[in-house]
């Protein structure tokens, strides 16, 4: 009988409190899997920000209005005097919408791409949807992705908007996804039925898993763009209602002023069109690291936590393994009376202990993985939970603690055992 069927057979026997050990150590390695790789991924936020962005986060500012009570005229009056005195290049602001495309209805290679991507239909709203992102002149300046066909957005593809044409044509990008699964090319135009006269021209195609952030650039939630169009906003036909586009705009700042001069500045600026209660200034590095130590705060209590629940946990399966070696005494003794050496006995106990440990890991993990995507699949994120490199160090090292202790135990139990003694133990 080979030695993982003794092992096997062994845990099968005592399956009650093996089970047991497998529970106590499942706990344990989640809560520290789990805590451990909330760090690691906190302090990747940073770089995974800087990554997506053409320009570092110190030097652009994020603005945040009161969307709602700031009006489009005195904002236009702002954004002008800004640039116009070179403190900022632009302002400019994101968002996302869905689009109905008239040509992917019915069409079995839509169809195909969404089943492989595994989005919802109910999330599409629509048949033949396809989530836009819509950006206005300047955010192009600030993504950090190429073309693989085709050519960025230019100036002139953000006016594009006039009343007197009945047909609108608007140079758009295309997702990786879209062309690969053939639903377009370079001069495709598609049209919508909720679009008045707007034909979208595809100029330019994305390459694989182009990234940009899925709410605010402050945010570690960053969604690849291979599903996606990215549509040019005409400020002309924006800027007309009562309301702005969104409540967070960008800027990026003169290279030559520091970032407190500009901030300064826009402060004034943003009193002289009554604005100043309406408007925050930050730089994008300043949320991040203000996001970054709050969440790392929070986190920090249940690493602590963490690490004493699992050292506990290392020593109470010390103990039900020491009484499990009482208990086996005398199954100890038959096998010391069969010609199994000490050696022998100490790599039986210390595989039970490694195979229960390794087992218990990998459904954590398993579990840990699976639970995540699912998590993250609803909203089209990419997937920001996949776990770290490091973090499967960290647990290593733990798992190696909980094995190591108890064989240190066990082993030091066995050398003080009289194998003439073992068997009037009872099993």
């Amino acid at each position: 009988m080979s030695r993982l069927n003794i092992i096997l057979k062994n845990i099968y026997k005592k399956k009650a409190i093996h089970f047991l050990i497998l529970i106590q150590v499942m706990v344990s390695i989640w809560l520290l899997l789990t805590r451990v790789d909330a760090m690691i991924k906190i302090n990747n936020v940073g770089k995974d920000i800087e990554s997506t962005l053409s320009k570092k986060p110190d030097k652009i500012v994020h603005m945040t209005f009161a969307d709602d009570a700031t009006y489009p005229e005195d904002f236009l009056k702002f954004r002008n005097e800004v640039i116009g005195k070179g403190y900022l290049d632009y302002v400019a602001s994101y968002s996302s919408s869905m689009i109905p495309i008239n040509e992917f209805k019915n069409n079995k290679k839509y169809r195909e791409m969404i089943r492989k991507l595994k989005i919802k239909k109910e999330d599409l709203y629509f048949d033949g949807a396809i989530k836009s992102l819509d950006i206005e002149k300047g955010i192009d300046n600030l993504m950090n992705f190429d073309v693989i066909k085709g050519r960025k957005l230019e100036k002139r593809d953000f006016n594009w908007w006039d009343e007197k044409k009945e047909e609108k044509i608007v140079s758009v990008l295309a997702g990786f996804y879209l062309y690969e699964q053939g639903l377009l090319d370079i001069g495709t135009r598609l049209t919508s039925e909720d679009s008045d006269g707007i034909v979208y021209e595809v100029v330019g195609i994305l390459e694989k898993d182009s990234p940009w952030f899925y709410s605010i650039m402050s945010s570690n939630q960053i969604m690849h763009l291979n599903d996606k169009l990215i549509t040019p906003i005409d400020e002309k036909g924006s800027y007309v209602f009562d309301m702005l586009l969104d409540m967070y705009y960008y800027g990026e700042m003169n290279q030559d002023k520091s970032s407190e001069y500009i901030l300064n500045k826009l402060k004034e600026s943003a009193d002289k069109y009554e604005l100043n209660n309406k408007v925050e200034f930050e730089t994008v590095q300043d949320v991040i690291d203000d996001e970054k130590e709050e969440v790392e705060t929070y986190y920090k209590s249940y690493l602590i936590f963490s690490v004493l629940f699992f050292i506990i946990i290392t020593f109470a399966i010390t103990v039900l393994i020491s009484l499990l070696l009482n208990s086996r005494k005398y199954e100890i003794g038959i096998r010391f009376s069969l010609g199994a050496s000490n050696s022998d006995i100490k790599k039986m106990f210390l595989g039970e202990i490694l195979f229960v440990n390794i087992l218990s890991t990998l459904i954590v993990i398993c579990i840990y993985s699976l639970f995540n995507q699912f998590n993250f699949r609803y909203d089209d994120i990419v997937n920001k939970m996949n776990i770290e490199p490091l973090t499967f160090l960290y647990i290593l090292l733990g798992v190696s603690f909980m094995c190591a202790v108890p064989a240190f135990i066990i082993t030091k139990r066995l050398s003080k055992l009289n194998p003439a003694e073992l068997v009037g133990g009872r099993e």
